[in-house]
């Protein structure tokens, strides 16, 4: 029997398991236990969900446009019973035809573009840390030498390269660590482009393959899709947040180790000359060797009114004083206008509602959404949870989403300043992630509160005057 098969198994009974266990629990009415608490309303219900349901109550009646969202991750189910229909499809392309018949340089994209996929067809589902890719991209350059007259930016790259070289020294020499660190992420021999792209070419643009179905084990980014777009009311899977979306899949993520600059830069270029009005990217790293070119492309977004949404990360740092990249603060020290950066959060209004491996920062986290035990779609037509502020961004993607669906007058300004009002702020306090220090909730992000979507469509219907 094939590996694959073996997984697809796995993953049926893995999902059947979660339909019992969820059924036996169904009655319990503790948050942890209610499968959709994500959509549930804080005072109703007193649970920290988003209010989906209030909001869809006041959206009654109204009808909707479509908006397209380009999802950023490491690969997408296009077959899934539950998103194929509300996947992006080019229509200035003809399947299979090779030729590049709209001249975007991308030939046959019919369903999007995969910054990582080889000519052969194939995709390396690991990649380098990008601790070990700097390390090696300037170990000659600054080992042992003298910082006496550096320019900031020099100065900059120079400490990034310090804290890399550490982070991969440590972790190469470490026997303890794991096979996939050994194997792939702290080992300088590894090389997953191979047929892809001219790695040292950052200003290459026309590399990859069209989207296509990767190994079942690439599960991250269907999941994230579906958190958004998974097709309403069909009485299949679950709900996602928003209808109306359209679905734009690129992949320039990795199933383990870091993106590169590069091909993220070229995945925000590709959904904004696509026509998507939102941009989710659910993955961080410590480390961007070539931001200026990640800049280029979120300047881009800015110029062309297009939302941004990333996920803090999963460390329980300050994003405030530990960079977690992309961000939205520029290299130059500007701050962008279209960036959202989403911290994640827990079902119960306790001291643990703020997750202990959730990044938080009083400038650079813009809000906090659901992101524990989230239900949503894996591929092989399955279900399952995952947790992490890889969820809670698309929770507020999907909510930005909805409000440029129904509201379709509202600038991106508008919306993110909807989404920054209309957060539900919990009074109690919390321990700060990463420490047991009690806080407020509200010290830990721009808005102090969790994302609300029926305080915002409440907005957004009095910022319209309807």
């Amino acid at each position: 029997m094939t590996r694959h098969r073996i997984f697809y198994r796995i993953c049926l009974f893995a999902t059947l398991l979660i339909v019992i266990s969820t059924s036996l629990q169904g009655q319990q009415q503790t948050p942890e236990h209610i499968r959709d608490w994500y959509f549930r309303d804080p005072v109703k219900d007193s649970m920290a969900g988003i209010s989906l349901y209030k909001a869809y109550d006041l959206l009654r009646g109204r009808k909707g446009v479509p908006v397209i969202v380009a999802v950023i991750d490491n690969g997408f189910d296009l077959e899934h019973e539950d998103l194929k229909n509300n996947i992006w499809t080019n229509k200035k392309e003809i399947a299979g035809n090779g030729i590049d018949d709209d001249h975007n340089g991308y030939i046959d994209d019919i369903h999007g573009w995969n910054f990582r996929g080889s000519k052969d067809g194939t995709t390396s589902v690991n990649d380098q840390a990008e601790a070990t890719r700097v390390y090696i991209l300037w170990k000659n350059k600054y080992d042992n030498m003298d910082t006496i007259g550096f320019s900031p930016n020099e100065k900059s790259n120079w400490l990034m390269y310090q804290s890399a070289k550490k982070e991969y020294l440590e972790k190469s020499q470490d026997p303890k660590e794991s096979e996939g660190d050994r194997l792939y992420y702290y080992n300088p021999e590894f090389n997953s482009r191979n047929g892809v792209d001219h790695p040292d070419s950052i200003s290459e643009r026309y590399y990859g393959i069209p989207v296509g179905q990767l190994p079942a084990e690439i599960s991250h980014g269907t999941h994230v899709a579906g958190i958004i777009a998974a097709e309403r009311n069909n009485g299949k899977g679950i709900d996602g947040i928003a209808d109306h979306v359209v679905i734009l899949p690129i992949v320039a993520s990795t199933g383990g180790g870091d993106e590169r600059d590069k091909d993220v830069a070229n995945a925000i270029f590709y959904a904004l000359d696509n026509g998507a009005k939102i941009i989710n990217m659910s993955f961080s790293k410590k480390y961007s060797p070539y931001k200026e070119r990640v800049d280029e492309a979120v300047r881009y977004a800015e110029r062309k009114n297009v939302l941004i949404f990333h996920a803090a990360g999963n460390s329980g740092d300050n994003d405030d004083t530990a960079s977690y990249y992309p961000t939205g603060l520029y290299k130059d020290g500007t701050k962008a206008t279209n960036f959202i950066t989403v911290g994640w959060s827990r079902p119960k209004f306790d001291y643990r509602l703020a997750h202990p491996y959730s990044n938080y920062g009083k400038f650079q986290v813009d809000l906090f959404a659901p992101g524990s035990d989230i239900y949503s779609l894996v591929p092989v037509n399955a279900y399952g949870e995952k947790s992490g502020s890889s969820m809670s961004t698309p929770m507020a993607s999907g909510v930005a989403a909805l409000l440029l669906s129904y509201f379709p007058s509202l600038t991106i300004a508008q919306v993110k300043e909807i989404l920054i009002k209309s957060v539900y702020i919990p009074q109690n306090p919390v321990n700060r992630p990463g420490s047991a220090e009690k806080v407020d909730f509200k010290s830990l992000s721009v808005s102090g509160g969790i994302l609300n979507a029926y305080l915002a469509v409440k907005l957004a219907m009095d910022m319209v005057g309807h």
